[in-house]
């Protein structure tokens, strides 16, 4: 019971920063609207360039960690890339905030911002997935060094460590659709404003 409240209370603790994180996007756009009232087409390229930009940081901090997953001759760590593409995503999805404001005039925009925060929500979930996963296998290789480690431990460390595996491979099933579905919304609403000019 106490575990499952510390989950919710955690769980609401992020959907509060996620929350405010939107606030303040949505604030910042807000100002940017009233600094730029007078002029639409300064505001039009102001808010499309933080759109552009934040899609941007997001497109290439998936694809440089999808990179360096795949071929190991790509530079860097593989946890640097990790807490690169969670830096940038996490900016990329404030900047693309204030792009959208609070104006969501059609369906496809609301879809498109709805997959986004969705995949951040998401990704969210994924990092203390990992984290947990490293401190709980962290914790076992230490207790195992300091025990002695017999040929049982290290069986229940490797149990564990699929247990870990099995938990961060069902979060991908659900973080990789939401991420796909959002960059093919995300395409179409490129295009769909590229040809309505707006």
């Amino acid at each position: 019971m106490l575990t499952a409240l510390k989950t919710f209370g955690r769980l609401a603790i992020l959907l509060s920063l996620v929350g405010l994180g939107l606030g303040i996007t949505m604030l910042v756009e807000i100002v940017i609207d009233q600094l730029t009232y007078q002029s639409r087409d300064m505001r039009h390229l102001l808010k499309h360039s933080l759109g552009n930009l934040g899609s941007f940081f997001v497109i290439v901090s998936i694809a440089a960690y999808m990179a360096k997953k795949k071929y190991r001759g790509f530079p860097g760590k593989a946890k640097d890339w990790l807490n690169a593409h969670e830096a940038l995503s996490v900016l990329g999805v404030a900047l693309v905030g204030m792009h959208t404001g609070a104006h969501f005039g059609a369906i496809l925009p609301l879809v498109t911002f709805a997959l986004t925060v969705a995949c951040l929500i998401s990704g969210f979930v994924g990092m203390r997935i990992y984290n947990k996963a490293r401190r709980d296998l962290t914790e076992r290789k230490n207790e195992l060094l300091k025990s002695g480690a017999s040929p049982d431990e290290a069986e229940e460390t490797l149990a564990l460590a699929t247990a870990t595996a099995n938990t961060l491979a069902r979060w991908r099933n659900t973080h990789r659709p939401l991420s796909l579905a959002l960059g093919l919304a995300l395409l179409w609403h490129v295009v769909v404003a590229l040809f309505f000019g707006g």
